[in-house]
């Protein structure tokens, strides 16, 4: 007879509380290759990409963001940051760093963040605002010295924020886009008895199932091996560069 644990379905996800950081760390290093340094005294976790390019530190800090991605190719210039609050699900976080990871990601440039909240019913504004249905989530696109930045934030009430989200001026919206996505997401994320501890129940759905132990177990292996098959595959090659436009004789 196959054991079985009961696991929490909790909806909407982005109030299901941060979960196991393996999702996006152990996926990261097994999964695509990430390197990653080894400080046994320091409650901290960095990667680095195999092309040495971006850096996510995981580092906890009860006044500052847990989770920092930055990225900088000094062949093309390209520099963004990003960051996330330590009560973000990890299944938010992780589809930036999937998309990140991607093989063909610097093809896929090209997105609109805001195309999955609208599909999904959120409230979009022309000047760049959204909001969530149930009001739990704000977000806005901002200029701040001359470029555009991201902030998203998840609240139980309006003065009780659960997490802010933050992505810089120069932020690929493919990157951006597959945040959304997963915020807009209808599926309950996933979490353990001890996950559930210290959560509000005020604006959640939650739901108790009972599930194969070995099931439970399999989640994080299985999603490790789908990352790791992707790396086999050959990369769309990036969208050519547009010619330069023709000089006027004056």
């Amino acid at each position: 007879m196959s054991i079985k644990i009961e696991q929490a379905l909790i909806a909407p996800r982005y109030l299901a509380g941060p979960g196991d950081p393996a999702w996006v760390t152990a996926a990261l290093h097994e999964g695509s290759g990430w390197s990653h340094g080894n400080d046994p005294l320091m409650p901290r976790v960095i990667l680095t990409s195999p092309d040495q390019k971006t850096l996510l530190r995981l580092e906890p800090d009860l006044n500052e963001p847990w989770w920092h991605l930055s990225h900088r190719d000094g062949r093309t210039g390209s520099v963004w940051n990003a960051s996330f609050g330590g009560g973000t699900p990890v299944e938010l976080i992780a589809t930036v760093t999937d998309a990140l990871s991607a093989p063909g990601y610097n093809a896929r440039q090209v997105a609109d963040p805001y195309r999955p909240l609208r599909r999904a019913g959120w409230d979009a504004a022309p000047n760049g605002q959204f909001r969530s249905p149930d009001g739990r989530v704000t977000g806005e696109r901002f200029n701040f010295s001359g470029s555009s930045n991201w902030r998203i934030t998840a609240t139980l009430d309006p003065d009780d924020p659960v997490w802010h989200a933050w992505f810089s001026g120069g932020t690929p919206p493919v990157i951006v886009a597959a945040f959304t996505q997963a915020l807009a997401d209808p599926e309950p994320a996933r979490r353990s008895h001890e996950q559930t501890i210290g959560l509000s129940h005020r604006r959640i759905t939650l739901h108790w199932q009972e599930e194969p132990a070995e099931t439970v177990a399999r989640a994080l292996p299985e999603r490790i091996e789908r990352l790791a098959a992707r790396r086999t595959i050959t990369p769309l090659p990036p969208p050519p560069t547009p010619p330069p436009a023709p000089r006027r004789n004056r």
